[in-house]
């Protein structure tokens, strides 16, 4: 899955599937990288877009959907 870098201090970069309805998030500190299921488009374009990604996320998507942690490729050495 392609992914937007962030101008945040804990958001790397995020990126959707609107197919599957996944969202993956990437983070900063460590590099973990979590997909939540069944996140409705809008969700993603309002979270890209918004001016303070880090509290939309906490508020509006954390906890609000089943959340999974992922092997990101492109840390696998």
């Amino acid at each position: 899955m392609k992914r937007c870098k962030f101008a945040s201090s804990t958001i790397a970069s995020a990126g959707y599937d609107p197919i599957r309805t996944i969202l993956e998030v990437e983070f900063v500190q460590g590099g973990e990288v979590l997909q939540y299921e069944n996140v409705p488009e809008d969700i993603w374009y309002l979270f890209k877009d918004h001016f303070l990604p880090d509290a939309f996320f906490n508020k509006l998507i954390k906890g609000r959907y089943n959340e999974r942690s992922i092997i990101s490729i492109e840390h696998v050495i």
